[in-house]
């Protein structure tokens, strides 16, 4: 029979970590965390098959034990859902980035000493990578086909932060000019790009000013008079009426390419400006899907939404977007392991 055992404790020291037994005899351990937000016990399964039972601060040892039986029909599920899905850590043999079409192997080359001679041959920013936790160190080594690793090899955890790093400084040499080089292309009034860990998104937007684009003083009209409040007579609201009417619109290229008012000296842009954001694990996404990735976040730039207009726009960049965006989707939970999202350990200065 399933079971779960807890340690008697205080308030004040609740376990640091709870068991459950599963119906085939299997044993979980479970780290417990406390939260000043939450309102009831949450048990959740990380990305890299850790359990974590979040409960909050008013919640006493036998509260706590009393909940735990509640969480094994669906840690039964999910765990059989994450063993399918997640395979063992492992070194990955390579790494492909497909932006540029570069293939790393991934290869263990030895101790810390012939790490830092190999290391004094490259050059670049991406060249090197030194992690640490405790007096475990381990040091990343990129040449022209391989990613060689040296020190604490068999920690693998350390190797997993080593090639994360090393992947998001490559991410933030290569991702923010293919991006920029899309929006001048079609004329997008990009402000900025930033990468960044983002633990469950491809890429953010957001705008740093809004609206139609200002009119010129020179062709501002004067109101007339009566243009505010109940109109006092036909008359009145007969002019109101022409006055609408007569008012020129906003010109085509306002909704549907990018263009520039004239402001006094200065030109204002008539799409509003932004910043993007893009996760660094974008890079090891597929070609297609990257490019897409790219125009979804620059359309946000003149939709902050997904309404009509927003899907008729992406639609021009993008013709296949619906099935891009299943696929973008599936692309995130098939991630390495080693590039999933979880806590890095400090790295070495």
């Amino acid at each position: 029979m399933p079971a779960c055992k807890v340690p008697a404790a205080p308030l004040h020291d609740l376990p640091a970590t709870v068991e459950f037994t599963l119906a085939d005899g299997t044993r979980l351990t479970a780290a417990v965390r406390l939260s000043t937000r939450s309102r009831r016990a949450k048990l959740s399964l990380t990305p890299r098959g850790g359990l974590v039972l979040t409960i909050p601060l008013t919640m006493g040892p036998a509260q706590l034990q009393s909940s735990l039986p509640l969480f094994l029909p669906w840690l039964e599920r999910a765990r059989t859902t994450l063993l399918r899905r997640v395979p063992a850590p492992q070194l990955p043999p390579s790494i492909t980035l497909p932006l540029t079409g570069e293939f790393f192997a991934v290869v263990p080359g030895g101790d810390m000493a012939a790490g830092r001679k190999a290391a004094t041959a490259q050059t670049g920013k991406t060249a090197t990578v030194q992690v640490a936790n405790g007096a475990r160190r381990l040091l990343l080594v990129e040449s022209s086909d391989q990613v060689r690793l040296y020190g604490a090899v068999d920690d693998i955890s350390l190797c997993a932060q080593a090639l994360r790093q090393w992947c998001r400084k490559k991410a933030a040499r290569l991702l923010p000019p293919y991006l920029e080089q899309l929006a001048t292309t079609e004329g997008f009034a990009l402000a900025g790009v930033s990468v960044r860990d983002q633990s469950g998104r491809w890429g953010s937007c957001s705008r740093l000013r809004r609206g139609r684009p200002p009119q010129p003083v020179a062709q501002r009209s004067k109101l007339p008079q009566g243009a505010f409040g109940r109109p006092r007579s036909l008359e009145q609201l007969t002019t109101r009426i022409r006055n609408f009417f007569s008012t020129p619109p906003l010109p085509a290229a306002y909704d549907a390419a990018p263009s520039f008012a004239q402001s006094g000296s200065a030109l204002v842009p008539a799409h509003p400006e932004g910043r993007i954001s893009l996760n660094w694990r974008a890079l090891l996404l597929p070609a297609p899907l990257l490019e897409h990735l790219c125009w979804h976040e620059l359309c946000h730039l003149r939709h902050m939404d997904h309404s009509p207009a927003y899907r008729e726009e992406l639609a021009r960049f993008s013709p296949q977007w619906p099935a891009r965006e299943k696929a973008l989707n599936a692309a995130w939970r098939s991630l390495p392991w080693w590039a999933l999202p979880g806590e890095d350990a400090s790295p070495s200065r």
